[in-house]
């Protein structure tokens, strides 16, 4: 098994690159992703589209994503918490 650890995970774009790497080769890559509560400028987009940090954006774009793989089986991902 290999395991990605992100201390930084931002937009999520580690998480993002695993499921479709996985996706694509049937693999078996897990992920862990850690993000602060930042918050985002008042004055952004991200902001003005209901994204109050940056861990918020995260979590959008990995629920998008499994979404768009059409990942089936929810006992993949574990836990996403705000």
């Amino acid at each position: 098994m290999i395991l990605f650890l992100d201390f930084f995970a931002g937009s999520g774009t580690t998480a993002h690159a695993v499921m479709e790497l996985n996706k694509k080769d049937k693999g078996n890559r897990k992920f862990i992703l850690v993000q602060l509560p930042e918050k985002t400028d008042g004055i952004s987009e991200a902001f003005k589209a209901g994204y109050k940090t940056i861990a918020n954006i995260c979590i959008e774009r990995i629920r998008r994503v499994i979404t768009k793989l059409k990942y089936t089986d929810s006992r993949n991902f574990h836990s996403i918490q705000e």
